[in-house]
């Protein structure tokens, strides 16, 4: 089928394989010409010389999508090599990463164990979630989507358990250590916290141990956050 895009220009990023490259392949077999960026350079000309190889049009541009004057230099080189940009597919391999380990991960690992809990008539599953996830998270696009899933999954799990005793509940953190110190935007998100300091990961931890025990026995398809009062509006 024609979908009248032919002769058109589409950079791709994330394109050295796996998603990112099936997008350039079907956009080259429309009859666009493909710019691929990846953080693997070699993966990205290898990438698109097998559309090239195939009839295509395509040139591989290694990139780190974090850079801003990497991506001003290799769109102005798409430019020179290929013409004007006219289809922008973001496909970076971050949000591929974060859906697969944070969503899917958490799926498989679910599956497998949830029909022994429900033949057994009890269970505990608990999903990590953030609380980027609930209030969304600049430059966190992809976090964020993975970890509002985990809590809509959650709750469902939590729906199909209930009449077994196989409870399911969800857990948003907010600013942990070690980790958050690496975050450039440390002190930035600390002020937003009403304690006005990081949790330890012992507070994450005790909060999963509650909602594993028997004094959780009533609590299913809940959220729980552990963010020190982050997600309070404060002044």
């Amino acid at each position: 089928m024609d979908l009248g895009i032919r002769g058109k220009i589409a950079l791709v990023t994330g394109a050295a394989r796996s998603l990112g490259k099936a997008d350039a392949v079907a956009l080259a077999a429309e009859g666009c010409a493909i710019a691929i960026l990846d953080l693997d350079g070699d993966g990205a000309t290898g990438a698109a010389g097998e559309i090239e190889a195939s009839g295509g049009r395509a040139r591989g541009y290694a990139c780190d999508i974090r850079e801003s004057a990497q991506i001003q230099d290799v769109v102005r080189r798409v430019e020179r090599d290929l013409g004007p940009v006219d289809i922008c597919v973001n496909n970076a391999e971050d949000w591929e990463l974060n859906l697969a380990v944070n969503v899917t991960g958490t799926y498989k690992v679910t599956k497998a164990v949830f029909p022994g809990m429900r033949e057994r008539r009890w269970g505990r599953i608990v999903c990590m979630a953030s609380i980027a996830g609930l209030m969304g998270g600049f430059g966190q696009t992809a976090y964020a989507t993975s970890k509002i899933g985990l809590i809509g999954f959650a709750k469902s799990v939590a729906l199909e358990g209930a009449r077994y005793n196989v409870t399911c509940n969800a857990i948003a953190p907010g600013i942990i250590a070690p980790n958050a110190k690496l975050s450039p935007l440390y002190d930035r998100m600390v002020k937003r916290v009403a304690m006005q300091r990081e949790g330890e990961p012992e507070d994450v931890a005790n909060a999963v141990a509650f909602l594993c025990s028997e004094r959780a026995r009533y609590i299913t398809g809940a959220v729980l956050t552990v963010t020190g009062g982050m997600d309070l509006f404060t002044f």
